[in-house]
């Protein structure tokens, strides 16, 4: 069982921090193009259509060829259990997610310079229609709260050192982006 530990945090320039990535010696690990369907079913959402605490999330993640199907917990201040599988094509598990009761709510487009350091990965990310995002993050095999609370304390400071006075972003990109949605439907 993998469980990510990750925080955010909304930036608005990567100069400073790729800066200071270099400093630590973080070695880059490649630039990508990622695209996310999301997907939820009605029982993990609230009157605003986010996901609940402990609900799961789907999401169908394309990054050049490859395609995957994800499912994730969702913890905003702890790590939740995610799993993960190649698929062959987006059709088939869209598919099987609308015999799970998963509608689509949204699409998340991003470009991510990554990252490693020691054990974590540190992600750069540009989100259309969000902006600038750090994210590090740490897997874990344990779902022990204690250790979790350790790994999260030890991305806090990582953060504290590439990015001093940077203030935790604790919604997840599409907690974000439904926020983004909900306002823009208001508006109208």
């Amino acid at each position: 069982m993998n469980v990510e530990v990750e925080i955010r945090s909304k930036i608005d320039d990567f100069t400073k921090i790729k800066e200071a990535l270099d400093k630590i010696g973080a070695n880059f690990i490649k630039s990508e193009r990622q695209v996310d369907k999301i997907f939820g079913a009605s029982k993990f959402l609230d009157s605003e259509h986010k996901i609940i605490e402990g609900g799961i999330v789907a999401r169908i993640r394309e990054v050049n060829e490859k395609r995957t199907l994800e499912f994730k917990e969702i913890l905003r201040q702890k790590g939740g259990i995610e799993l993960s599988c190649e698929i062959p094509s987006i059709e088939l598990a869209e598919k099987m997610l609308k015999k799970l009761d998963f509608e689509e709510a949204f699409t998340i487009k991003k470009s991510r310079e990554s990252y490693s350091y020691k054990d974590f990965t540190i992600c750069l990310d540009n989100v259309e229609q969000l902006g600038n995002f750090i994210e590090i993050e740490r897997i874990t095999s344990t779902d022990e709260e204690s250790k979790k609370d350790e790994i999260r304390k030890e991305c806090l400071d990582l953060l504290e050192t590439l990015a001093p006075g940077s203030e935790i972003e604790a919604r997840k990109y599409g907690d974000l982006m439904q926020e983004l949605i909900n306002r823009k439907r208001k508006d109208s």
